[in-house]
């Protein structure tokens, strides 16, 4: 198990966050759930790498005897549409010393990434992506970029000819084949519902739930209640361990409080829009 606390850290004033199976970090824009995962992924990173570096009093991470490979951390779609580019601008920085850095979540997803293959297209979940996607996402070394082949189609498509919602399934895809994903792996998804249909958030949170039974610990940062609520649902299904968590804002920062037994409150927060639209249509 991993454990994670924040105490006047950036806008999160305080954090008690247990890593164990799947973790779910619900609130509105601007809460800190963002937060949460970048500072997981450095600190996983920091403890694996043994590197030396300043200890941040407000930061404190925990793990508790157990596997512990290097985190992946996903956000943006557009990533897999820049995936030359950055790999690119990666090389060039180191070759000639240029003064250009990437975030390092961003530069070590370039090189999950940019893996070989350890596992056929006959696996399981990569076969329920294909169906579901109705093609493959894949990384072509000699090219050295990513594609989509569809099914029926002759010609690949490059990823700005892909579909967003595509390129999350993507992501999963690849990683599967190329055995990053993998027991005392940490994934950490941010907000990956932004880019999917709502039937689509549904599979998704099927898809994540049916990682966590192979031993991968997955952080989802989320403010969609379909993504959320399946979630719920599948984890039980799937019997896994799950702690659900509310980003509240108080006084301009945000403590993030574990609600496992009141989920009642997250979607309470996340149901205020629609209240307020219907408070608009009633003054009408």
């Amino acid at each position: 198990m991993m454990r994670l606390k924040i105490k006047r850290f950036q806008i999160i004033e305080s954090a008690d966050i247990q890593f164990e199976g799947l973790t779910v970090i619900a609130g509105e824009n601007d809460t800190g759930k963002s937060t949460v995962g970048k500072i997981l992924f450095s600190e996983i990173r920091k403890a694996l790498l043994k590197t030396s570096h300043k200890k941040v009093n407000h930061i404190e991470l925990l793990i508790k005897n157990e596997i512990t490979h290097f985190p992946v951390f996903i956000d943006s779609p557009d990533f897999l549409s820049k995936f030359n580019y950055l790999k690119n601008t990666m090389a060039l920085s180191q070759q000639y010393q240029l003064n250009f850095s990437l975030p390092d979540e961003v530069g070590d997803l370039v090189l999950r990434i940019s893996q070989p293959k350890v596992l056929t297209r006959h696996d399981k979940k990569f076969q329920q992506i294909k169906k579901l996607i109705k093609g493959e996402v894949y990384y072509d070394s000699q090219e050295d970029n990513i594609f989509y082949k569809k099914d029926g189609l002759k010609n690949k498509l490059d990823m700005y000819q892909t579909a967003n919602g595509i390129k999350m399934f993507g992501f999963l895809q690849i990683l599967i084949l190329n055995g990053t994903l993998k027991n005392g792996s940490t994934l950490i998804f941010d907000e990956p519902e932004v880019h999917l249909h709502p039937s689509w958030q549904l599979e998704y949170a099927k898809m994540i739930c049916g990682v966590v039974t192979k031993g991968i610990k997955v952080l989802v940062n989320s403010h969609s209640p379909y993504m959320i609520e399946a979630l719920e649902l599948y984890s039980k299904k799937e019997n896994i361990n799950t702690h659900f968590y509310l980003a509240n804002k108080v006084n301009e920062t945000s403590v993030i409080e574990n609600v496992s037994n009141h989920l009642e409150r997250i979607y309470k927060k996340l149901a205020e829009p629609i209240s307020r639209l219907e408070e608009l249509d009633d003054a009408e």
